[in-house]
């Protein structure tokens, strides 16, 4: 299965974050705005992909904020011509929490098992550096929600939030090049997997 990343919200465009909110406080490393994080993460794994030949599509290269309707659309287009792909939406989180979220739509679909995969890698990749907060009570470890991306893409769809950026200790590890490259690293094993496997 082909990966259609999602970069969630804006980036910065000289300077200048256009996204309401979606940003740290301004502590010691300054303001990390959720939307430049979420394409550092993104930008790498379209380059990981690209050298080991994994096919890829990407809804939202724009660095502007695409909104949550075009990015479905795009989507779903894809899926029109390819039924072989699922939609990976990137975040980083907020409400004072720690550590890395999995979402999946409300039920049991194909995209829990795509979900598994990321956080089973996290899961083990992070064992000892930081939180995986997980929903166990129906048997996987993502969380379901009614996310727009999530409920109104047709293809299988995983939205993953990878740090908090309002809490101390998820805020340096969202400016930390040492754990974002590690979460990319353990991503892109998954997406390798998703690619060989499902």
């Amino acid at each position: 299965m082909i990966p259609i990343f999602d970069s969630g919200h804006a980036g910065l465009i000289n300077g200048f974050y256009e996204t309401p909110g979606k940003r740290s406080p301004n502590w010691e490393c300054g303001i990390f705005y959720e939307g430049m994080g979420n394409r550092w993460a993104v930008n790498r794994l379209i380059e990981l992909c690209d050298r080991a030949g994994i096919p890829y599509y990407h809804v939202s290269p724009e660095l502007y904020d695409v909104s949550l309707q075009e990015r479905v659309k795009r989507a779903n287009d894809i899926y029109a011509v390819n039924k072989n792909v699922y939609f990976l939406s990137i975040h980083h989180n907020a409400g004072g929490g720690h550590g890395i979220e999995g979402f999946t739509s409300i039920g049991e679909t194909t995209s829990d098992k795509i979900a598994e995969v990321f956080l089973q890698n996290f899961k083990a990749d992070f064992a000892h550096d930081t939180t995986l907060r997980t929903d166990v009570s129906d048997g996987d470890l993502d969380k379901e929600s009614n996310f727009f991306v999530l409920r109104n893409t047709l293809c299988p769809s995983v939205l993953l939030e990878l740090e908090f950026m309002d809490s101390k200790s998820g805020y340096l590890n969202c400016w930390s090049e040492t754990v974002m490259a590690l979460k990319v690293e353990s991503m892109f094993k998954s997406i390798v997997k998703v690619y060989n496997e499902l």
